[in-house]
């Protein structure tokens, strides 16, 4: 069966068998899968295995790797850009940025040969993520945007909502409020359709943020808190904190610094719980912001330095610039300016290790490109060989199935055809059969009736020799020998004939006879 694998797995994850856990039991489904054959269906059940144990929040790579593997051992294009795909997702949530466009790319590679053009859109789409982690607007533009076009022709609303949100963020980060807010009307118009209250959530939220950068506070108040709402009602991870953390960048824009820690301090329990070191950081390191404005320099320092550490625990780039800047700002208004002089170099240093890393990753990233592009090549050309093996195998296959079948209707055509000729031949000769028997019964009557001629002659006007050749007939007589016992041609004793027939007004021999008999 198609789904066979697939239904063994989710009939294992279904029971408690020896009270195992969940993640027990995907990996038990992985254990059975691995003993059985290499095939498309294996990958596709490891692959659907692989995101159920993401969705159970025990993610095992062992799954993906294994799916790919032997993706590549026989030569499944579209498992490999899947597991491809998959892999530069993992990436990215790890922030090796280098890495998942790499994967990405190569992932892309391989699904463009295939027909499945959701796939190829949803590459696209997280492409275009990876690029805006790494403030490559003009790539992740570009990507959305053929994303954005293939989702049309396919009509696919949830992967045109997920393009238009990546370009309005785009926008939002090249500072093109406009434009971000034309993408992103489009996406919210788009999740209110399909009733997608996680993309309309998300969508407000950025509606807010953009109505922020562009200081119109009454807007921006009015999408993040209908943002807020929606989240509240619908709990999801740390979805209520980033909101609060959205609150708070607006009220420090307005300058309302008391009111804008008030949201950041709300932020911070729901982003311990999930563990959300990144937002975390920020929130620290915007509420040590607000209390340099408020002259609380001892609360700030302390919130400067949780941030920063934070920050560095995840060596979030953005974070820790943000920490370094701010504490020069710190050390300045607190008159060390030894510190603040110190933590400005820092600033200086870390930034240009950001771009000699970013230049070092660039450079890694496009030798690793050149040796996949180069293994790759090889795995797609070995693939399309052994398709043109298996579509030759497969046309003998069917070319011989057609000579076959043309073989055996030949020969039942040649068969009914002998048939019907035997047929044919049967019939011809039940007439001849009938045609002597008359003649036969008409010989009988004639030799019964002496007066036939003087008969004939009177009441047909029939001529002496038509007469004649009438008697020749009645005695069964062919043409040839009528003609050779009158001493005439075989034209001569047609013509006689068909004189016959026009006078006794008949179409053949026996009924000629039966009408001069009658």
């Amino acid at each position: 069966m198609r789904y066979f694998f697939l239904f063994w797995c989710v009939l294992i994850l279904s029971f408690p068998l020896f009270s195992q856990n969940k993640s027990n039991a995907v990996d038990s489904a992985f254990q059975v899968l691995k003993n059985t054959p290499n095939s498309t269906k294996k990958v596709d059940t490891l692959i659907a295995l692989y995101k159920l144990s993401i969705k159970q929040k025990k993610i095992n790579k062992r799954i993906l790797e294994d799916a790919l593997a032997i993706s590549q051992r026989i030569f499944y294009i579209k498992g490999i850009g899947i597991c491809y795909d998959r892999k530069g997702i993992n990436a990215r949530y790890e922030q090796d940025y280098s890495n998942s466009i790499t994967n990405h790319k190569r992932a892309l590679s391989y699904l463009k040969q295939t027909t499945d053009t959701l796939l190829i859109v949803k590459c696209l789409n997280n492409l275009g993520v990876t690029y805006r982690k790494v403030n490559l607007e003009k790539e992740a533009f570009n990507h959305y945007f053929e994303a954005l076009n293939l989702s049309e022709k396919i009509k696919n609303k949830r992967s045109q909502s997920i393009a238009l949100h990546g370009i309005g963020n785009v926008f939002i980060d090249s500072e093109q409020y406009d434009k971000a807010l034309y993408y992103l009307r489009k996406a919210i118009l788009l999740e209110k359709e399909m009733n997608n209250i996680k993309g309309q959530e998300y969508g407000y939220a950025n509606l807010g943020e953009v109505f922020t950068e562009k200081q119109v506070y009454d807007s921006a108040y009015f999408y993040i808190d209908k943002a807020l709402e929606i989240a509240i009602k619908n709990p999801r991870k740390e979805g209520v904190a980033i909101k609060y953390t959205l609150l708070g960048k607006l009220y420090q824009k307005k300058g309302d610094y008391k009111k804008s820690n008030e949201f950041y301090f709300k932020s911070i329990p729901q982003l311990e719980k999930f563990e959300n070191t990144r937002y975390l950081s920020k929130s620290y390191l915007n509420i040590g912001i607000n209390e340099l404005y408020l002259h609380q320099f001892k609360e700030a320092k302390r919130n400067i330095d949780i941030g920063l550490k934070k920050a560095k625990q995840i060596n979030s780039k953005e974070n820790i610039l943000l920490g370094f800047k701010t504490l020069t700002d710190y050390y300045s208004k607190t008159n060390q300016f030894e510190k603040a002089l110190n933590a400005q170099k820092q600033v200086l240093v870390f930034r240009d290790s950001i771009i000699n890393e970013a230049s070092l990753k660039s450079f890694i990233s496009t030798e690793i490109s050149y040796e996949s592009s180069k293994k790759d090549t090889k795995i797609q050309s070995l693939a399309k060989a052994k398709n043109k093996s298996e579509q030759e195998a497969s046309s003998n296959f069917w070319l011989f199935i057609t000579s076959v079948v043309i073989g055996v209707t030949s020969v039942l055509i040649l068969f009914l055809l002998r048939r019907n000729k035997i047929l044919e031949l049967d019939q011809k000769n039940t007439e001849i059969k009938n045609y002597l028997l008359q003649i036969k019964k008409l010989k009988t009557s004639h030799q019964q009736n002496p007066s036939f001629s003087k008969k004939e002659l009177k009441e047909f006007q029939l001529s002496k020799r038509e007469i004649e050749v009438l008697k020749h007939i009645s005695n069964g007589l062919s043409n040839a020998q009528i003609a050779e016992k009158m001493f005439v041609s075989n034209n001569t004793i047609k013509t006689h004939i068909s004189h016959i027939y026009t006078k006794l007004d008949v179409k053949n021999r026996v009924q000629a006879v039966q009408k001069i008999s009658a």
